[in-house]
């Protein structure tokens, strides 16, 4: 690197990338061959996402087709090399900090998270549903019945209810703030620098596509506390495009320069807080 600049890089012509170019994908370091994605590995299997800082998958969240989750997708094929977070001997996320889900009932969560994000045109409003069934689930006991049917009764609720505005949902500032916190030292420039770019205008339907893309393979599921921590790394998403960031800054942010169990840290309290359903 050179003024924070790949070596390897040529900002124009048909070989952008002398290194592919000369000796081929293989010869390219881990970070280029996965680069644009956002991998976790779990007992089902490979999950992927995509860091929006590509300019071609940033351009990909201007699709007018509906989201939803593709397997066994051609472009991701099962032979792949996908490296990210792995957790397959770990643990399932946390329904809260005193209670974990079971591996079917995150899955379960997690698609129908997306379903939700995508059916609901507003982004804020979408979170606020999302929120409402964050709140109606992470309540459950066992002795209430199988929590694949609380979570089931929790979206069909967010769906169809009129959810109450969360009083704790996360401002722009203090997500700049967490987000600026958890980007190690010799990086803080490159997070400034970012910053620094607001004023962009991101279309509503570009908007919710990136939180879709937050919500599926998410790190801060399996390293956070719970659900209102998943969720918060969602509104934090949602928060710094409506500080003025676009896509590829956010994305640079949180998908690049911030360590990620650090921020996990930054949002440990919200658990603990009392939110408004």
């Amino acid at each position: 690197m050179i003024d924070g600049a790949c070596v390897f890089h040529r900002a124009s012509g048909s070989a952008r990338c002398t290194l592919h170019h000369a000796l081929g994908h293989a010869a390219l370091p881990l970070a280029c061959r996965q680069f644009p994605r956002v991998v976790v590995v779990d007992p089902r299997g490979v999950s992927v996402t995509l860091s929006h800082y590509c300019p071609t998958a940033a351009a990909m969240l201007e699709t007018t087709a509906p989201i939803a989750i593709v397997t066994d997708a051609d472009a991701f094929p099962p032979g792949g090399e996908y490296v990210g977070l792995d957790v397959r001997d770990g643990l399932p996320p946390a329904l809260r900090p005193d209670m974990l889900m079971g591996w079917e009932d995150w899955w379960h969560w997690e698609e129908q998270a997306v379903a939700l994000l995508s059916a609901v045109d507003d982004a804020a409003d979408a979170l606020a549903r999302l929120a409402h069934a964050v709140e109606f689930t992470r309540d459950w006991r066992p002795a209430d019945g199988p929590l694949r049917d609380r979570i089931d009764a929790a979206f069909q609720s967010a769906r169809h209810d009129t959810p109450a505005r969360v009083a704790t949902a996360c401002r722009s500032d203090d997500a700049m703030a967490d987000v600026v916190a958890a980007v190690p030292d010799g990086m803080r420039g490159d997070a400034r620098r970012a910053i620094g770019t607001r004023g962009a205008r991101v279309p509503i339907h570009v908007h919710r596509h990136l939180l879709i893309a937050h919500a599926f393979a998410n790190w801060t599921a399996h390293i956070g506390e719970g659900l209102r921590t998943w969720l918060r790394s969602i509104e934090t998403a949602h928060a710094l495009l409506l500080s003025g960031l676009g896509v590829r800054d956010v994305d640079l942010l949180l998908r690049h320069l911030v360590d990620p169990r650090a921020l996990a840290r930054r949002w440990v309290d919200v658990e603990g807080n009392k939110r408004e359903v």
